[in-house]
């Protein structure tokens, strides 16, 4: 059988590595009736499930789990989620097994605990006296917190913490109308506040800020991605000094937007920025460096910088503003000290009278061709400039769009590429992803030009890797790390080198 052939009927497979195997474990059930006690006392592997209705003690959790076994914990019944809503009581004054005296800096406190998943909770009026509570703070070292399908709804703040290395990703997540105007201006409340590590926040729907921003980051690294951010107070967000640093230095922090959906407030606060990096710790020898990609900014014509680097201190910044959407402002960005300051960027729609400054290969016309923006349907219309504008090499193509609007919200849909400027293409079509759906899994593609055979796979699988073996069931499959080449429609590798029986999968 010709090499070629075995390849097509043989060649392509794909597995997805899951991380399965967990150990035989409890059911733990609690309702209305049962105590902070039974949340707390779950082990690595057990699962926690919550009845609906309305709770009001605080819960504090420690355990050092595992990846294959987490603890878990989650609502009985997704369309009617449990609330834990302290009303007019202060979260200090809750019952908890937690005496310390920051015990009302959150509803529920997560302090060194180790892989936690979360979903499916409410979290209500958690507030302190001293205006800094919040609905889950994380910290003291906390990873792989996984906080999925939660709604964050008039407290202090809606999410805090992340001290030294902590880890949290975020999905599927409502933050409203958190903030406490009784908070300091020097110390203001947010929808979430993250005071370092890692954050990765996803498919949200974070809106109405009550007294600062929908995001204050602080983090040595965040990713925000195919979230939608409405109408902050103050402004959207920034990202300003991780709280845990210390010495000399060289310091470095990063945060990536990217496929967010932004609606500016009519009347900010502050209608100066919408996103910021500043230094307002004065940390010497730090550099803060923004990817803002494929976005859509839909102005307040307040004449807004999207991005302003506030470096009038001299601090390294730099900022990728690339393939974005950045209506209702003619500043796409302002800089405060252009010599300690590096701005690129291309293929950006912006207004006709907008000025670019470095930004290259603008797209500029009056309108940038939203289908029904009334209606906060920013998808593009037929004739819209920015079909096909989107190009050249970027941090990370987005291959993955937030679904679908306010009303419609908190889901994600397969983007079907990435040629078009702004959060969502064109021509996506695929159904959404909500919180407890299956994701989707990537096919691999197999074409054969010449000598060569070429695998490819699709733009939103890129956190996956190609595999290979010359066996259909080995014992084990050699990563291959090297040479993917990425263009705006899928991810592929080429070899010339394969022999006849080769097999390829995606792990993750």
């Amino acid at each position: 059988m010709r090499f070629g052939h075995r390849i097509w009927i043989r060649g392509i497979l794909l597995a997805l590595a899951s991380g399965c195997g967990l150990v035989e474990a409890a059911i733990i059930n609690v309702t209305t009736n049962d105590s902070y006690t039974k949340i707390e006392g779950a082990n690595p592997g057990d699962q926690v499930i919550i009845a609906p209705g309305t709770y009001s003690f605080r819960v504090y959790l420690t355990k050092a789990a595992t990846p294959t076994n987490p603890i878990i914990i989650q609502a009985l019944d997704s369309t009617n989620l449990p609330v834990w809503d302290f009303g007019t009581n202060l979260v200090e004054n809750a019952p908890g097994s937690y005496t310390a005296g920051d015990r009302g800096r959150g509803g529920w406190q997560f302090s060194g605990a180790q892989n936690y998943k979360i979903s499916g909770i409410v979290f209500r009026h958690c507030r302190t006296a001293s205006f800094n509570s919040a609905g889950i703070r994380y910290y003291n070292g906390t990873t792989n917190l996984y906080i999925k399908d939660c709604i964050f709804n008039q407290d202090d703040n809606g999410l805090t913490g992340g001290s030294q290395n902590s880890q949290a990703t975020v999905e599927f997540c409502e933050f409203n109308s958190n903030g406490n105007t009784n908070a300091s201006l020097s110390s203001p409340t947010h929808n979430m506040y993250i005071y370092g590590g890692y954050l990765a926040l996803r498919y949200c729907y974070v809106h109405d800020s009550v007294q600062g921003e929908n995001f204050h980051i602080r983090c040595r690294d965040a990713t925000l991605e195919y979230n939608w951010f409405a109408r902050a107070n103050n402004y959207e967000g920034d990202l300003m000094t991780d709280d845990d640093f210390s010495g000399t230095g060289p310091f470095a922090q990063t945060m990536t937007l990217r496929g967010n959906v932004f609606v500016q407030n009519s009347a900010p606060g502050n209608h100066s920025q919408v996103v910021v990096l500043f230094n307002d710790a004065g940390q010497a020898n730090l550099t803060l460096s923004l990817h803002m990609l494929y976005n859509t900014f839909v102005g307040a014509n307040l004449n807004s910088a999207f991005v302003h680097l506030s470096n009038a201190d001299g601090t390294q910044m730099t900022a990728e503003i690339s393939d974005n959407i950045i209506y209702g402002t003619r500043t796409p960005t302002l800089v405060e000290t252009a010599a300690a300051a590096t701005i690129t960027g291309l293929n950006n729609w912006l207004a006709t009278n907008a000025s670019p400054g470095s930004l290259t290969g603008s797209i500029q016309s009056a309108y940038p061709g939203f289908r029904n923006a009334t209606a906060k349907d920013f998808t593009l219309t037929n004739g819209s400039t920015c079909i096909n504008a989107a190009g050249g090499p970027v941090f990370g193509l987005p291959g993955r769009e937030y679904f679908q609007n306010e009303i419609t919200n908190r889901q994600w849909r397969i983007r079907a590429a990435a040629k078009d400027i702004g959060a969502f293409e064109s021509t996506s079509s695929n159904a959404p992803v909500g919180p407890y759906d299956t994701a989707p899994q990537p096919r691999l593609g197999i074409s054969r030009p010449g000598a060569s055979i070429v695998v490819s796979w699709p733009l939103f699988a890129q956190d996956f890797q190609l595999s290979h073996s010359t066996l259909l069931r080995p014992p084990t499959w050699s990563l291959i790390t090297t040479n993917y080449i990425t263009n705006l429609a899928f991810l592929s590798w080429t070899s010339t080198t394969q022999t006849s029986g080769d097999f390829f999968r995606l792990v993750k």
